[in-house]
């Protein structure tokens, strides 16, 4: 038990929060490992999540830690820790062909793909709360990052779970994530708190565990072209505490002891046969803290689903709608209201996020425990999209409506995979932009 232990805060935090943390684990055995406690900037505007993570390099190097070696520290994170972690070893080793030089990495409340948080803080109230002390600058870049539905999370996960090759493997670096499911309920952290989450990020944003898929729509006489994404990397182990926020993930100290059990026993595992058994611990924690059938909404399973819209000619597509709603049966179902179309609109889409600085990027956030229960009858279930066209001259469209362009069977059970507890499924569509026949013609001399 030798190897250093670095600890890296979440956004807006100082190591100061974790000092409780590092005297937890040197209680249990880690008095002769070094503990390294971050201190980095997130407030400051001009920042980023790659200049977090080249910085984070530079100061290694400058402690002398040997980050070069293969398994040379055990990493902890919290909440944005986690994108500069994930920045850190993808763009430093990763990509540059260089050996994983962490050998145990935990995340606690990751913002992996994101947190509803992160809008917030951009706005007057998060200058306000957040940059009181540093002439209202909340950390611009770094929230554009940590929004919902950010191409930064998206492009990062191709670069190191899509990839050719990921660190996320056993035998290479092992890797878990702990996250609670309740969020705050108390002060005016309630105001923000939304059910499947801890308060400040979703269960299913929190899980590195994700899948991509790439839906081509054409003309009305072709179907949707799928194609899922190859995965480097393997599954992570994934827990869910229920009666954890996103503060309390981080102390062990306090309340059950079943949170710093977990912990320490993955700081020590020693196996990729070790790491299975505790992959299989996690998910029965999650099974127990999400079951088939919850005692209240909170511990209901949702999906966060993050669309980007291109057409044809790679310009992206910024005025769209995706619609859900029932298989017609029949000419006859043409009249009749789609009574699962106006649940999943009303109920069981919880949330719907347009990403600032490019609306061609949503995030969807479904209440899976719901969907279930409204197609327990066997309904099945079309996803369709539509979108504005650009002028009369260029539109989008696959039949006969102006804006029509395509849609496709999701079936909760064989939609091509599109429905994924607990976790995020990023789908690139790709739409065709047509052209009116005024927009070129050819006359004969």
């Amino acid at each position: 038990m030798s190897t250093p232990v670095v600890i890296l805060h979440g956004y807006s935090d100082s190591s100061s929060s974790f000092q409780p943390l590092a005297q937890f684990l040197k209680a249990r055995g880690f008095t002769v490992v070094p503990i390294y406690l971050s201190n980095y900037i997130t407030l400051e505007d001009t920042i980023t999540i790659p200049d977090l993570a080249k910085a984070f390099e530079a100061a290694l190097q400058r402690e002398g830690l040997p980050a070069g070696q293969a398994g040379a520290i055990d990493l902890v994170v919290h909440s944005t820790g986690s994108l500069v972690a994930r920045e850190w070893l993808t763009r430093f080793y990763l990509e540059a062909g260089r050996p994983c030089p962490v050998n145990h990495y935990l995340m606690l409340a990751p913002g992996n793909f994101g947190s509803p948080l992160g809008h917030v803080g951009k706005t007057m109230f998060g200058r306000i709360i957040k940059g009181w002390n540093t002439g209202f600058e909340s950390g611009t870049r770094v929230l554009d990052s940590l929004e919902l539905a950010s191409p930064y999370t998206w492009n990062l996960a191709r670069r190191d779970l899509f990839g050719a090759s990921s660190f996320y493997r056993p035998e290479v670096c092992m890797a878990a994530i702990l996250v609670g499911s309740r969020p705050y309920q108390t002060g005016l952290r309630k105001l923000v708190d939304k059910n499947g989450g801890d308060g400040t990020v979703y269960v299913c944003t929190a899980n590195l565990n994700a899948a991509g898929v790439s839906l081509r729509f054409g003309r009305q006489d072709q179907p949707v072209v799928v194609s899922p994404w190859a995965c480097a990397a393997q599954p992570i182990a994934f827990g869910v505490f229920p009666d954890r926020d996103h503060g309390s993930i981080t102390r062990p100290d306090q309340g059950d002891a079943s949170l710093g059990d977990f912990i320490v026993r993955f700081l020590q595992l020693a196996s990729a046969t070790d790491y299975a058994a505790y992959t299989g611990d996690c998910d029965q924690l999650t099974a127990a803290t999400l079951p088939r059938e919850p005692t209240a909404e909170i511990y209901h399973t949702y999906q966060n689903l993050v669309a980007h819209v291109t057409d044809d000619l790679g310009y992206p597509v910024t005025d769209y709608f995706l619609e859900f709603y029932e298989r017609a049966q029949g000419p006859a179902d043409a009249n009749v209201v789609d009574d699962l179309m106006v649940q999943v609109h009303a109920e069981i889409l919880e949330a719907v996020h347009v990403y600032d600085n490019d609306h061609s990027y949503r995030s969807l956030i479904f209440d899976l425990t719901d969907l279930g229960k409204a197609l327990a009858d066997g309904e099945k279930l079309m996803f369709s999209l539509s979108a504005a066209p650009l002028s009369k001259l260029i539109g989008f469209t696959a039949g006969q409506n102006y804006n029509d362009v395509g849609e496709l069977a999701v079936d909760l059970a064989a939609g091509q995979g599109f429905w994924r507890p607990n976790q995020t499924l990023l789908a690139d569509l790709t739409i065709e932009r047509t052209q009116t026949e005024q927009a070129f013609t050819l006359l004969q001399a």
